[in-house]
């Protein structure tokens, strides 16, 4: 395969939990339009994703705005449902028949709520990968982010190094959000003196990218795809693979991988399966407000 033969997204790293998903947001806007690209990643020391056939930028910020529109008109961030979604159980049950019944456009639904999956309130307990807490409300941000965001941005994003210029919305998901008061020369929480800046285009990718990552209700509470632990102090893992992957088959790897034991026999799995390294990021949740982040990458398993 040669260079012109794919469309490399130097923008958008791999080792880091937003580029990511990102990433997986490209193929799945590319996806909705019955474009299955293949997706795979470089193997250099910042991995970054890389589309078969190519495909110029500005086409895939335009499949990706289309997208957008499609999922703002969706059920799954309809502008009707408590945007905290704080829903009691029958409205969980009709909140996931219409993400079912509308197919891609809904298909965030299973990935924000499970039925019968509550919280000591009887209301609906969020995906691990749910940020957003107190004022903060996750289908406004997701809105905002999706209806704002330009094509420009999102070909900025996928092109080049993150320039943090933007103070629009964030569902947090950039393991640099991670900010610690001992390292930081100002307050994080002081939006005067440090603002959160942020990339509108690899936001919106995100969103989209979320969805392939769907939670399930279990007696120990919600199941995220990909993460583990409690919702406190829980951790999120995701492969990088070098081989060419469809969009199906993307997600099959997706539902397979955790951080390989000791003894376990996932190490041979993954090296068959073309996957070269899996990464790890903690799942930090604050203890005012349960505002989470993702701490700093590593790499659990690599290929030899």
């Amino acid at each position: 395969m040669t260079s012109s033969d794919v469309a490399l997204l130097p923008g958008l790293p791999g080792d880091n939990p937003l580029g990511f998903l990102a990433a997986l947001g490209v193929q799945v806007a590319l996806a909705d339009q019955n474009a299955d690209h293949r997706l795979h990643w470089t193997d250099d020391p910042i991995p970054h994703p890389v589309l078969s056939p190519a495909l110029d930028l500005d086409r895939i910020a335009r499949a990706v705005r289309v997208a957008a529109k499609f999922w703002l008109e969706g059920p799954a961030l309809a502008q009707s449902i408590d945007p905290g979604l704080k829903l009691k159980p029958d409205d969980i049950r009709e909140y996931l028949r219409r993400g079912r019944a509308a197919r891609s456009s809904g298909s965030l639904s299973a990935c924000l709520l499970a039925e019968n999956s509550l919280d000591n309130n009887c209301r609906a307990k969020p995906s691990d990968l749910y940020f957003t807490a107190g004022q903060q409300k996750f289908v406004s941000m997701a809105r905002t982010i999706l209806g704002e965001v330009t094509e420009e941005e999102i070909v900025d994003d996928m092109a080049t190094p993150w320039r943090y210029h933007s103070e629009r919305e964030s569902l947090m998901w950039d393991c640099v959000d991670d900010r610690d008061h001992a390292l930081s020369a100002a307050d994080p929480t002081d939006k005067s003196r440090n603002p959160k800046l942020t990339n509108p285009g690899a936001e919106a990718l995100a969103v989209i990218g979320l969805s392939r990552y769907p939670c399930f209700a279990s007696p120990q509470g919600t199941l995220t795809q990909g993460c583990s632990g409690s919702w406190k102090q829980g951790s999120f893992v995701w492969p990088l693979w070098s081989a060419p992957a469809t969009a199906r088959s993307v997600r099959s790897l997706l539902a397979q991988v955790a951080a390989p034991l000791v003894d376990d026999r996932r190490a041979d799995w993954y090296r068959s399966w073309g996957i070269a390294r899996v990464l790890q990021s903690q799942i930090r949740r604050s203890s005012q407000g349960g505002y989470g982040t993702f701490g700093p990458p590593r790499v659990v398993w690599q290929r030899d």
